[in-house]
């Protein structure tokens, strides 16, 4: 029995030296591999275990294609935003091509930034220019230069655009010593809007050169009905603008959907039916005294009457008759004295009339240009009537008066017949 006991106990401490000898052994393995670990760490590299070696190349075989990836320093291109991230499954191993397929992936340096917009895709005329069709425009009434111009309607924004080039051999100034100072104002007939649209005035040259643009915001299919015109002006900072000639080109004859340059011969400046020249007058109110000043300074273009001969300088005797009227009546009547020999006279004479104030907003005046006749009493070659019952440049003028007393106003008006 007592045997028995003992060797039990012999059996359970040999059990329990066997497990803390594990015990103890496990820990000490433990403590190994995170020695190997720490070191590993530490020294910045690692070492496999086992027989796992790494390299610096390392092959990925697939089938029989193999993928060799190196560890190379290369620069890094930037892509732009359009170009999507391929997948790993869609890498190819084919070197790029700069070919139109890459557009998209170029920088703006290199590509129009046009190419990028919204409406790309679209048929886009501008970027298959054509060559310019010249076109010339002559005229009968030569000697008065060319002018250079070049057309083309923009589908985009729905204008027409005009390039005014330049204009050659311009006739020189009538006054000995004068410089010409060209400028052109153009139009379209019927007009499209209220804007005026004047080129810059260049100096003392009948071959300026111009090379500006302007745009007319019209329908395609209403250009048919339109005509495009140029009036070329000769500046004068003193006087009245002398009108050099005019351009019109109709536009239901000319295909303006492709750029069309275009030569014409300039044409004498036409008066408009019914005006007989024009007349620069000067007006001022002195309220102390209560006088009207009129001064008929000259006048310009103007035309014979049916009655005067056209031969001989003696029959081209011009004078000026103002008359005062006051509720449509007349009141007073007041004339220059008379300028032989001219179509273009000067006067610079001053006609004061006596009117009050109360008076002034009920008064007009009629100025009229006549051909002296020493039989009868003169032919009125034309007329205009200055007052507040009036439109245009004969109101403004008159206000301006009104406005501006103690001051000279001068303006230029045309004589209607």
């Amino acid at each position: 029995m007592v045997s028995a006991l003992v060797l039990g106990a012999v059996c359970g401490f040999a059990a329990v030296a066997t497990v803390i000898a594990a015990l103890l052994v496990y820990i000490l393995y433990r403590r190994h591999c995170s020695r190997r670990i720490h070191l590993c760490r530490g020294s910045g590299s690692y070492e496999a275990i086992g027989d796992y070696k790494p390299v610096s190349v390392m092959s990925v075989s697939s089938g029989s294609q193999e993928i060799q990836v190196t560890r190379e320093p290369r620069a890094v291109q930037p892509r732009s935003a359009s170009v999507s991230t391929p997948s790993r499954g869609s890498v190819r191993s084919e070197p790029l091509t700069d070919d139109t397929s890459s557009i998209s992936a170029r920088s703006d340096a290199s590509v129009d930034s046009l190419v990028f917009e919204a409406n790309f895709g679209a048929i886009r005329p501008d970027l298959y220019p054509r060559k310019d069709i010249v076109l010339q425009q002559a005229s009968l009434d030569g000697g008065h230069g060319r002018l250079h111009t070049r057309l083309k309607y923009d589908f985009r924004t729905s204008d027409l655009v005009v390039h005014l080039i330049e204009a050659q051999d311009l006739p020189p100034p009538e006054s000995v010593g004068a410089f010409s100072d060209p400028y052109v104002r153009i139009s379209l007939v019927p007009s499209v809007d209220e804007r005026v649209r004047q080129s810059s005035v260049k100096r003392r040259t009948i071959n300026p050169y111009y090379n500006e643009y302007f745009k007319f915001p019209v329908a395609f299919e209403h250009l048919r009905e339109k005509v495009l015109a140029f009036h070329l002006y000769d500046y004068d900072k003193f006087s009245r603008h002398s009108a050099i000639g005019e351009v019109e080109i109709d536009l239901s004859k000319v295909d303006v959907s492709n750029s069309v340059e275009m030569w014409c011969d300039i044409q004498r400046h036409r008066q408009i039916a019914g005006e007989s020249g024009e007349v620069l007058i000067s007006l001022s109110y002195l309220p102390a005294a209560e006088r009207l000043t009129v001064v008929l300074m000259k006048a310009k273009d103007l035309k014979l009457t049916s009655t005067t001969p056209a031969a001989g300088k003696s029959a081209k005797i011009r004078f000026v008759r103002v008359s005062l009227m006051v509720e449509g009546k007349k009141v007073k009547r007041k004339k220059t004295s008379v300028r032989r020999g001219s179509v273009n006279p000067v006067w610079n004479e001053a006609l004061a009339f006596n009117v009050p104030a109360e008076v002034l907003p009920k008064v007009t005046l009629e100025i009229s240009v006549l051909d002296h006749d020493l039989i009868g009493h003169g032919d009125v070659l034309g007329r205009c009537i200055l007052g507040a019952g009036r439109t245009g440049d004969e109101l403004n003028h008159w206000n301006e008066m009104l406005t501006n007393q103690r001051k000279s106003i001068a303006m230029w008006h045309t004589l209607q017949k």
